[in-house]
């Protein structure tokens, strides 16, 4: 009887797909649907394992029942149904990855200060060479009220000019 393994499980999973699927969605899938059970591995990380062992297949094995589609994140599919992907099918996946990214990632405008401190303080085509110093302003404990929407800054900078004299 032939052991079960990580090439097993991702033939099985790739059989049922329509797309190309990175190791980590393979074995997202190989788990639901209880294929990873049948794999007698000890290994904390048994994703990367089944990743390892795909690009390694591809790789060295001319007769490989796999192929790689597209780079970063590389996507493996089955060799005898390659005739099924279209030109466009990976730009497409990575356009609707894209999407959903952007559609997840939510920043508060405050979230972004950090940053915006660094470009300040280590940008010199920005900074003209000089030190600025940034600080955050809560300007929702202000008790100041006016018609001006900029009259509370959330942040502000300023420069010593200690150098200069």
């Amino acid at each position: 009887m032939a052991v079960y393994s990580f090439l097993d499980l991702a033939q099985e999973v790739l059989k049922e797909t329509t797309k190309p699927l990175t190791y980590q969605e393979i074995w997202q899938i190989g788990k639901e649907k209880g294929f990873s059970g049948k794999i007698r591995t000890s290994g904390k990380t048994p994703w990367n394992s089944l990743g390892a062992q795909l690009y390694v297949e591809v790789r060295d094995n001319d007769k490989s029942s796999f192929i790689k589609v597209g780079r970063r994140p590389t996507r493996f599919f089955l060799k005898g149904r390659e005739r099924e992907l279209l030109p466009d099918t990976v730009i497409t996946i990575e356009k609707e990855e894209i999407c959903q990214k952007a559609k997840s990632t939510t920043y508060h405008e405050r979230d972004l200060h950090p940053l915006l401190t660094y470009f300040v303080y280590t940008n010199s085509l920005f900074n003209r060479g000089r030190s600025i110093f940034t600080k955050t302003i809560f300007h929702e404990k202000s008790l100041r009220s006016g018609c001006n929407e900029w009259i509370h800054p959330d942040i502000v900078g300023f420069y010593l000019p200690l150098d200069d004299w």
